[in-house]
């Protein structure tokens, strides 16, 4: 679990029938009519795309705001949301009146987008409020945010990008009020950066946070320690996704020490501290391959956040599979492969359950236990039953990203690329072929954003392209494929030698291979040679 800012809102209601009828075509005699915050729901549905549509639309829509119930704007958002699939201008009529920056406005589209069938355009709108809003809205935003959610991932940070600045101004005059303020929402905004796929500004808002914390602790009356324990938690995992892996052990270390005096002085409130931060200490554990050690602090998180869910399952069950899928990797990882598979079992049935209730909130994590359901089979040698939790998986990250981030698209081409091993382990190249190439563009696509991110990742699904290609004999093509990857990983290489000089020593393997099958016997000389001086290197 990694603390998160806010308090949930309510169940997104949607006039159902008006979605349907929106779609048909709109009468034109609408669009002469009055202002609609005097019609019901079903006057909405037949009649606002009409009124709205043309020039001024979207001053007509502003003028009813403020006579409009919540319930009838939340309705005539509904609708405008799904006949702008027909009618695109509609589109920006919503855009347009995001730039009112109303809270009036920001609190039905923030119930409604998540289980809208079309959420982009409210999404393009919200954004839009926020840079419109006063502060006093950002702050009411930020606290009817959901605490997990896939649409909405990218708001989120807007929101509290948009606070933390707010906060800074106060504590910069006022520190005592607001400092500690400040350091909880940079905690929060890590969070929602991690939840974007964001890992060097999360790292940044991490490190912030628990140097003002660390600042606070030292006078009196200091605030309570739960806070830093919080942020040590959050820095901890930034930290190792940076592969800053000792770093990482030393934040949860003291964060599980602090959370460990608190449980003892008061168990029925910090139980999950410190079961949130255990998890958070077998995760850095793990990473550096201190298995038992791991397994040992994933075991007691496992235990703690099972006598928390027995007593409120709403609040901790989800925590409880995460701590459960921790417990199952250092399982595998000390050689217990059937205990693994039999936690990760039980940890996807409870996200199965979790996702038919909230699928905005818990699909991300049904998609990552299923994949690690999947490994987890194919690492048991279980290669047919891994192959049907793969195309489940890849089937939840088609749907993810088309409503949420980058960060989906990479999931998804992750997804693409682990069928296309299993493909290829199978001797099932040519149907691995559209599955290859996809993942290839899709990566390409996310590594022109974020070379530093999802440049490694490109390189290994351009090779998987490589390999498909000259299995199915379209050799030419293979080669330039394998010329590719050797000039990513060289450009990998340069900068961080230790990680990518052996990836690069099997790119030119690779390539010199490919030559020799098209009888460029002298050209793969160069590439074969340079091989193998970096394999003696490295030796």
């Amino acid at each position: 679990m990694r603390p998160g800012e806010g308090t949930g809102v309510a169940a997104p209601i949607s006039p159902e029938g008006a979605i349907v009828k929106a779609s048909r075509p709109v009468a034109e005699q609408g669009r002469a009519g009055g202002s609609w915050s005097g019609l019901d729901v079903v006057q909405l549905t037949e009649r606002l795309p009409g009124v709205v549509r043309g020039p001024g639309g979207a001053s007509r829509f502003a003028s009813g705001i403020a006579q409009a119930s919540e319930a009838q704007l939340r309705a005539a958002f509904a609708v405008l949301a799904e006949a702008g699939a027909a009618h695109p201008e509609l589109d920006d009529v919503l855009l347009e009146v995001g730039a009112l920056g109303s809270w009036a406005v920001a609190r039905p589209a923030l119930e409604l987008a998540p289980g809208c069938t079309r959420p982009r355009p409210l999404v393009a709108m919200l954004f839009r409020l926020v840079d419109a809003a006063d502060a006093s809205t950002v702050h009411s935003m930020a606290e009817a945010l959901p605490r997990r959610g896939t649409v909405l991932a990218g708001v989120a940070v807007a929101v509290m990008e948009r606070r933390v600045a707010a906060l800074r101004r106060l504590a910069r005059s006022t520190p005592s009020s607001y400092a500690p303020v400040l350091a909880e929402a940079l905690t929060g905004l890590s969070l929602r950066l991690t939840d974007l796929g964001r890992p060097d500004p999360a790292l940044a808002a991490d490190l912030e946070a628990v140097k003002i914390h660390r600042r606070l602790a030292k006078r009196e009356p200091s605030p309570g320690p739960s806070a830093l324990v919080a942020a040590l938690a959050n820095l901890a995992l930034s930290l190792a996704a940076s592969a800053r892996s000792d770093d990482a052990l030393a934040a949860a270390q003291e964060a599980v020490e602090l959370s460990r005096r608190l449980a003892v002085e008061q168990p029925t409130r910090y139980l999950g501290l410190l079961a949130s931060a255990l998890s958070t200490q077998a995760n850095c554990l793990g990473g550096l391959r201190r298995r038992a050690e791991a397994l040992a602090a994933a075991q007691e998180s496992t235990q703690l956040y099972q006598r928390l869910a027995d007593r409120a399952p709403d609040t901790y069950q989800a925590d409880l599979t995460a701590a459960m899928i921790t417990q199952a990797r250092q399982l595998a990882g000390l050689g217990r492969g059937d205990e693994a598979l039999d936690q990760i079992k039980e940890a996807v049935r409870i996200r199965r359950r979790l996702t038919r209730q909230d699928p905005d909130a818990y699909l991300p994590d049904l998609a990552a236990g299923v994949t690690t359901l999947s490994r987890q089979l194919t690492g048991l040698g279980r290669h047919a039953d891994a192959l049907v939790h793969i195309r489940e998986a890849l089937r939840y990250y088609r749907r993810l990203s088309e409503r949420g981030s980058d960060l989906h698209l990479a999931h998804l081409a992750s997804s693409l690329n682990h069928l296309v091993i299993a493909m290829i382990r199978g001797g099932r190249h040519s149907a691995a072929l559209g599955h290859a190439d996809e993942a290839t563009q899709l990566y390409r696509r996310l590594a022109e954003s974020d070379p530093g991110l999802h440049l490694p990742a490109l390189a290994s699904s351009t090779n998987n392209l490589a390999i498909v290609l000259a299995s199915v004999g379209r050799r030419e093509e293979a080669v330039e494929h394998a010329r590719e990857v050797v000039r990513i990983r060289r450009q990998l290489a340069r900068p961080d030698p230790g990680r990518y000089l052996a990836p690069l020593a099997a790119a030119l393997d690779n390539l010199a291979k490919q030559l020799r099958a098209i009888g460029l016997q002298a050209e793969a000389a160069a590439p074969a040679e340079e091989a193998a001086k970096l394999r003696r290197r490295l030796a």
